[in-house]
């Protein structure tokens, strides 16, 4: 080679670009692609013998090369599914890496490997996978759906680790991402639902839970979030001293879940205030009965039972008709339209309330109604200014305070749901 250097003031490879210059042919392009496959680059070897092809289909030469690294291509992807199926995702990475770099027109191929970073909490370098195989494949083909599943999955998988840092926003961005994708995954409506609630865009997130519920009308977790909203909804009128309204959200989110201490017990504390003393029992009562450690009913309890114990006032007469039929309700022996009677104003001397079954069957018929309107909700409400995190910090995050009670951020901490 020394010879060579002192005869030529090109190297080879230099000199075969000159002559491309002049002259367009397959054998200079084949001519390259094997130098380029000598020297290590062999992207650049597949498409200069793809070249060679174009000017002639039937070079002889053009064709073993591309049938090699076809071979070697698949070789790679080969020991790739072995290593990912013994748990080496990084040693997959690396060979099916092999594979793209040696046929990287081959969509499964990127498909591949970007689920594998998936797998690993690469989200940015695997949605960079996934759009690229978007690109390589018609829209109708399977390939392009494999690749449009796992991108919004990401996108998603994405948002949960946001969401979990406290990145609210960001999760939101990148779930818009997602549901732009795929708008009939009830999971990315609820997950972004959720992340709208811990900003408190209240409106938002209960267009998006609505528009879960819509996907799946009979899903418990969907309408367990929606009574959740309802009860936030409460508490804010409750601290701006509307004890009415916050009346009115209390009954809504027990109508759409009975089984909830917490409800009960701020639902009596707004009756209390407007001096509804017989309605405020009766709720104390129900709460106490599914949870007598929450604090704010303890306080209440001593405000309209004075003098008297949890037991006392679980085991008095006047008790009992409450109590049974919550015992029915824990039970799950209850219809919906009985569960709803559990949340009126009633006492064993009091009428039962025939106006809250009559609210829950209309709350039923009318909740598809309202999602006329999600779309034109979520189509006004204002941009977030912060963009999507390229790398996330791993630094603890101060959680936000919230207005409403612990148990709740409790709840909302550990509801992100995962979509497979």
């Amino acid at each position: 080679s020394s010879g060579i250097n002192a005869e030529w003031p090109l190297r080879p490879g230099e000199f075969v670009e000159k002559l491309l210059e002049r002259h367009e042919e397959a054998e200079l392009y084949v001519l390259r692609a094997r130098l380029n496959k000598l020297f290590g680059f062999i992207t650049k070897c597949f498409y200069d013998v793809h070249k060679a092809l174009e000017l002639d289909p039937e070079s002889g030469q053009a064709l073993d090369i591309v049938n090699e690294l076809n071979k070697s291509a698949e070789d790679c992807r080969s020991v790739a599914v072995n290593q990912a199926l013994n748990g080496n995702i990084t040693e997959a990475v690396n060979k099916i890496t092999v594979s793209i770099d040696t046929n990287p027109t081959v969509a499964e191929y990127t498909v591949f490997r970007g689920t594998l970073l998936r797998q690993q909490g690469q989200y940015d370098e695997a949605i960079d996978d996934f759009m690229r195989a978007l690109t390589k494949v018609s829209e109708s083909s399977k390939p392009y759906h494999d690749a449009l599943r796992q991108l919004v999955l990401t996108y998603n998988d994405f948002a949960i680790e946001c969401y979990t840092k406290g990145y609210y926003e960001e999760a939101i961005s990148l779930l818009d991402q997602a549901i732009k994708r795929e708008r009939n995954e009830k999971g990315f409506y609820m997950n972004r639902g959720d992340s709208f609630r811990m900003i408190s865009y209240l409106s938002f997130a209960l267009a998006d839970y609505q528009q879960a519920l819509e996907l799946d009308p009979h899903d418990w977790v969907i309408i367990s979030k929606i009574s959740l909203v309802h009860h936030q909804y409460g508490i804010k009128e409750y601290t701006n001293k509307r004890y009415a309204e916050a009346e009115k959200c209390f009954t809504t989110a027990i109508t759409c879940n009975s089984k909830i201490a917490q409800y009960y017990v701020s639902r009596a504390w707004s009756r209390f205030m407007q001096k509804h003393l017989p309605s405020a029992r009766a709720d104390l009562i129900r709460a106490l009965y599914l949870d007598s450690s929450i604090e704010e009913s303890v306080m209440l309890a001593a405000r309209l039972y004075p003098n008297q114990n949890i037991d006392s006032i679980l085991t008095a007469n006047s008790s009992q008709k409450i109590v049974n039929q919550m015992k029915e309700l824990v039970a799950g022996e209850t219809n919906s339209t009985e569960q709803v009677v559990l949340s009126s104003n009633t006492l064993a001397h009091e009428p039962l309330a025939e106006e809250n079954i009559a609210q829950f069957t209309s709350w039923m018929e009318n909740y598809k109604a309202s999602n006329n309107t999600v779309k034109t909700v979520l189509q006004t409400r204002p941009s977030l200014s912060q963009p999507v995190p390229k790398v996330l910090a791993h630094s603890k995050i101060d959680q936000r305070e919230n207005s409403t009670c612990g148990w709740m951020r409790k709840y909302f901490n550990s509801q992100a749901n995962s979509v497979k």
